[in-house]
């Protein structure tokens, strides 16, 4: 990946402390810190899709984690924003852990190549109980975007 995640994310695009206790409420607090960002050109569809997405299947992976994720026309290029939450959600996880990480990843349609490259980086990056570890006691945005910047070395 090299300085991917360097590109991709940045501390105004990470929540720390994520309040909401419901996937869906998640996804939303989230997702507003990529509103007004040029990138995604149209908010509302960003959320429908996002919804409409978590209705088909559940994008918890387990192990805490969840990556809800779109690639649509309406998006102009890649974003990826990630939350924490101390208390965890409920994303009916197939092992039946509640979410602490959420990697929400936003890419448009005619990528859908790094869209698919990207989801199996960020599971491959989760998978890691060690990195996993780390993110989810992660005492700030800047402590993330560290983590995530030495484990693409």
């Amino acid at each position: 990946m090299g300085g991917k995640w360097g590109r991709l994310l940045s501390v105004n695009r990470i929540v720390v402390g994520l309040e909401a206790r419901r996937n869906r409420d998640a996804i939303r607090e989230l997702a507003g810190v990529l509103q007004g960002d040029e990138a995604i050109g149209d908010y509302k569809a960003l959320l429908t899709d996002l919804m409409r997405r978590e209705e088909q299947g559940w994008t918890c992976i387990g192990k805490g984690v969840a990556i809800p994720h779109v690639h649509e026309d309406t998006i102009k290029s890649q974003r990826l924003a990630i939350g924490i939450s101390r208390g965890g959600i409920d994303f009916g996880a197939p092992d039946g852990q509640p979410v602490h990480l959420i990697a929400l990843l936003a890419t448009p349609k005619k990528h859908q190549t790094q869209h698919l490259e990207l989801l199996a980086a960020l599971s491959r990056l989760v998978q890691s109980d060690e990195v996993r570890l780390r993110l989810m006691q992660a005492a700030d945005a800047e402590e993330v975007l560290e983590i995530f910047k030495k484990t693409s070395k």
